[in-house]
């Protein structure tokens, strides 16, 4: 991975024609529109430096060479005697604190005297920027910053006017970079090969850590600085790198903790100029595909098949104040066709969950269809918010982020997942909302579980699921040519991995009777009592056997017989399912039973038709 991030930044630096002091300055500290520096100007007349006064300016992007604003690891203070303002009095502290941690420098002129004159002059300054800062409206407070300048012959210059301070963020900025226990030995860079001084870099990546695959083959802590020894100049193409996935390529993901860098790895180690303009072309832009799909509009070259680069998927957490950043999940090698193929698989399934279809399951108030009403602008925060809500970090049913990040990353890497996984999941986020009685997320919640098992299963990464024998495959039942039926046909047809095996159809259209019980129920009596028969949805072949005569007799209690074809159709699966034998856990009952119960509207005739088959 570092590899292709020092390729990207290589090209930057090289196409932008920057030098490292444009990559160490610090640009993003205030807004041109509203970003204000407030200046302590000291006049220099030959040996001596004197304070004069303060004043305001406008924040200007052109002048950020000029500023050399560059916050320090630690945040105690800045590169250069120039912060970006929380309060006048802590960015004092810091400007004055930087005088002493940088005392090696106090042998050049220009530094000791204004170190001197400043904290002399501390108090008269600290009031003069004070009532300059008070004058700012809010938001202009919270983009300015506080900046040294020195006049001469009449001409005020910025600290970036002067070598020694470009110097000092030149060495102090690149000293950032740099692992500080392991000291610099000769040797050849892991990354371009040639020979010279090298280190372990610390920065730009405080994700890099010794126990993760993929930074560095064989990497032992103890030995890490021989295993990624970096020259200077790669460390440099690798910060540029990392500004541009921060700038580019950086995306959140489920929370303000979580965020994932999408890196393209070139193939042939040519980074592809009209790739990367494509990439910038969509900078701050509302688009509705996302780049990780759009990317396939700038693949122009590979007509004959021929991809010119894979991609890196880094999921991350930040930590300490958002700079810093754990990695929690990587996957390398991902081919823009398999991509392609995600969002095929993933975009066909709208037809099956389109609007008709999803308004007789959760009502007619429903509108559009279910990939549509997935949050996340773009496609991948749309697969992965449908994952996401089965591995939740939730106060009522546990914190998934682990195995959240483990299905997303198997996905991507064309990764078997487990069945067993995937339906404990399912059933134990409908169980939840089963038992909180929010029967409309209930039927949500199926809906969507049923989109994901079949969206994974296309792909052909399910792990463990069970193949219908030839013997299941030739018995087929004969159904009533009755409109339910032709739908039950047709559903199971739709959704033939889903529904491969007699004992998951039975379960199933077991769920879809009861259904049509609570139904008839809560017409009649506003309630549904039959609830409580359910077990909170914890059930197993025993209970799905002793519950159907239950079913069927509550059924002749409300006069509704003539839902028997539906019992009778149960009644020979389930005989089925006995004569080639269960081969269902518990879960995998309750969650063919809650689909069936969520999902049974898609089947039930009007009530006009009902009433005419009751009194015929």
């Amino acid at each position: 991975m570092l590899k292709a991030v020092r390729e990207l930044g290589e090209y930057v630096i090289k196409d932008e024609g920057l030098e490292p002091l444009d990559i160490l300055v610090e640009q993003g500290v205030g807004k041109p529109e509203v970003g204000k520096v407030i200046c302590i100007v000291f006049e220099r007349d030959g040996e001596k430096i004197i304070y004069k006064h303060s004043h305001i300016e406008d924040y200007e992007l052109s002048k950020v060479g000029k500023y050399l604003y560059r916050d320090h690891p630690s945040h105690r203070f800045r590169i250069t005697p120039t912060d970006k303002i929380s309060t006048i009095e802590k960015s004092l502290e810091r400007m004055l604190y930087w005088f002493k941690k940088f005392k090696k420098y106090e042998d050049v002129p220009l530094i000791s005297l204004l170190e001197d004159e400043f904290s002399k002059n501390k108090e008269n300054i600290e009031i003069d920027i004070s009532e300059k800062y008070g004058t700012l409206e809010d938001n202009q407070k919270n983009n300015s910053i506080l900046t040294i300048k020195i006049s001469e012959n009449g001409k005020e210059k910025y600290l970036g006017d002067f070598d020694i301070f470009k110097e000092i963020l030149k060495e102090e900025g690149m000293n950032e970079f740099w692992s500080p226990e392991v000291p610099k030995k000769e040797g050849k860079c892991y990354l371009c090969g040639k020979e010279g001084e090298v280190c372990r870099p610390r920065e730009p990546f405080s994700f890099y850590t010794v126990d993760k695959r993929g930074f560095a083959s064989d990497l032992l802590s103890e030995n890490s600085w021989k295993q990624l020894p970096a020259c200077s100049d790669c460390v440099l193409f690798l910060v540029e790198g990392r500004n541009f996935l921060d700038k580019y390529l950086k995306n959140r993901f489920y929370g303000q903790q979580l965020f994932y860098y999408v890196i393209p790895s070139f193939i042939f180690g040519k980074v592809e100029e009209e790739i990367i303009e494509y990439i910038k072309f969509y900078e701050g832009k509302e688009y509705t595909k996302g780049l990780v799909e759009e990317e396939y509009d700038f693949l122009e070259k590979i007509k004959e098949e021929k991809e010119v680069f894979n991609l890196i998927f880094v999921f991350c957490k930040f930590k300490q104040g958002g700079k810093n950043f754990d990695i929690l999940k990587y996957v390398e090698d991902v081919p823009p066709s398999w991509i392609r193929k995600l969002y095929d698989v993933f975009t066909d399934l709208t037809s099956t969950f389109g609007e008709k279809t999803l308004k007789k399951i959760l009502g007619d108030k429903w509108t559009g269809d279910l990939r549509d009403n997935l949050k996340g602008s773009k496609k991948i925060d749309k697969i992965g918010n449908l994952v996401r809500t089965f591995f939740p970090t939730s106060k009522e049913t546990g914190m998934y982020d682990k195995y959240f990040l483990d299905v997303i990353g198997d996905i991507l890497a064309q990764r078997h997942i487990g069945k067993d996984l995937l339906i404990n999941a399912f059933i134990r986020e409908i169980r939840n909302r089963h038992a909180k009685q929010k029967g409309w997320e209930e039927k949500l919640l199926s809906t969507k579980s049923l989109y994901l098992l079949t969206f994974i299963t296309e792909l052909g990464l399910i792990k463990g699921g069970d193949k219908m024998s030839e013997q299941i495959g030739e018995e087929r039942i004969n159904l009533e040519p009755r409109k339910e039926a032709v739908l039950i046909e047709d559903f199971f047809t739709q959704f033939e991995h889903a529904f491969n095996t007699a004992d998951k159809k039975a379960v199933f259209l077991e769920g879809v009777l009861v259904r049509f019980l609570l139904d008839i129920q809560y017409r009649d009596r506003k309630t549904t009592p039959f609830r409580s028969k359910l077990h909170g949805l914890k059930l197993d072949e025993g209970k799905i056997k002793k519950l159907l005569p239950e079913i069927t007799e509550k059924l002749r209690e409300y006069k509704a017989g003539y839902y028997h074809w539906l019992e009778e159709l149960i009644s020979k699966y389930l005989l089925m399912a006995d004569n080639n034998g269960w081969h269902l856990s518990k879960d995998e009952i309750s969650y063919y039973f809650a689909l069936g119960l969520n999902l049974g509207g898609i089947f039930k005739v009007k009530e006009k038709e009902e009433e005419g088959k009751r009194n015929g």
